[in-house]
């Protein structure tokens, strides 16, 4: 089955409740979509992590990549990555996520099955509910808490670092305190706070985190300083965990060679799609493996598919629940979605909203 058309674009989302997040203009979130279209009348639906960062760069960089494939078997799934010096890193390979994906999508769909049946695996994986935000109160963090449990969640992600940190330090308090003896995990969201903490900073927060009996601390450096990593884990009695803004292999296997975390966590509209994270698995275990997902129903189904497929230790559900996720479910072949001409259209881009610190 031949590709005859692949096309990208951004939309905008009011989110539920008309809570404003760090890093967000308002309540709106954008996110990056990717269709790819076959000669027989299928199409392939993917969602690439770009979105959220600079949703009007999709469009051109799709048309750009369109050519590559126009022609080509869907099988041929790696093509994008024989592109010389672009092809395996950056925005380039971060949208070729959400085109892979699209291409998995539609390899299922043609069999009539779900996509993690395609891949083979059909585990039942469990997930933490991701919200949390670094700049809710200490009550919203309260509030937060009680309605994931609500919820039925039993594992819990929250952000911390840009507030004061006694702020901080009361915010974890309640948490702990509401969650009673469920999971904990937090977020130092050091790859988008403009204030990174240095390597002295880093261990006292681990140290003050094991007084709340946290899973993980995450992203506590700049993703690109895997040596700090290295060192703050063989320091810590708690786990360290990152890997959301790698997105190359090259990256990865650095992260695997010097010991950077405990656990990774790629996300398959920004780590290469579902063919480079089944190699992200296999090179650090499917124990060691969560899933990354902050995007729309498309990256949460692409990624739950995915998990469910490999086996691996957690999946994250973000809390920031957005509107069209209503409007874009479908069936449960493939990835389960199917993005109309009218939910277009509703939810038309406005580059605007992009996400700024």
């Amino acid at each position: 089955m031949k590709i005859s058309k692949v096309i990208g674009y951004g939309l905008s989302s009011p989110v539920k409740g008309g809570h404003t997040y760090y890093g967000y203009q308002s309540d709106v979130k954008n996110i990056g979509i990717v269709e790819v279209h076959t000669e027989c009348g299928e199409v392939g639906f993917g969602e690439t992590y770009a979105g959220v960062y600079c949703a009007e760069l999709i469009e051109p960089t799709v048309q750009y990549l369109e050519s590559y494939l126009i022609g080509s078997d869907v099988s041929n799934v790696d093509i994008l990555n024989n592109i010389p010096y672009i092809g395996r890193s950056g925005l380039v390979k971060c949208i070729s996520s959400g085109i892979d994906i699209a291409l998995h999508d539609i390899l299922s769909k043609i069999q009539g099955i779900p996509l993690y049946e395609y891949l083979g695996g059909n585990n039942d994986i469990p997930e933490y509910a991701s919200n949390g935000s670094a700049v809710f109160t200490p009550e919203q963090i309260e509030q937060d808490v009680k309605m994931v449990l609500d919820k039925g969640y039993t594992a819990y992600k929250m952000r911390i670092g840009l507030q004061d940190k006694d702020i901080d330090l009361k915010r974890l308090q309640i948490a702990r305190s509401c969650l009673g003896s469920n999971t904990l995990m937090v977020d130092a969201i050091m790859g988008t706070n403009p204030t990174k903490w240095d390597f002295k900073t880093a261990l006292q927060w681990v140290d003050k985190l094991q007084m709340f009996n946290t899973f993980w601390l995450e992203e506590p450096f700049i993703p690109t300083d895997a040596h700090a990593y290295a060192r703050l884990r063989d320091k810590s009695n708690i786990s360290i965990a990152g890997g959301e803004a790698l997105n190359q292999l090259l990256e990865f296997n650095l992260y695997k060679d010097v010991h950077a975390v405990d656990i990774i966590q790629p996300d398959v509209t920004n780590s290469g799609g579902i063919r480079d994270c089944a190699a992200i698995v296999n090179i650090f275990g499917k124990q060691n493996t969560a899933m990354h997902v902050w995007g729309s129903q498309v990256a949460i189904n692409a990624n739950k598919h995915f998990a469910k497929a490999f086996d691996v230790s957690y999946l994250e559900v973000p809390m920031m629940e957005l509107e069209i996720n209503d409007e874009i479910q479908s069936d449960n072949i493939g990835i389960g979605i199917h993005i109309t001409d009218k939910v277009k259209s509703k939810y038309k881009l406005n580059t605007k909203k992009n996400f700024k610190i």
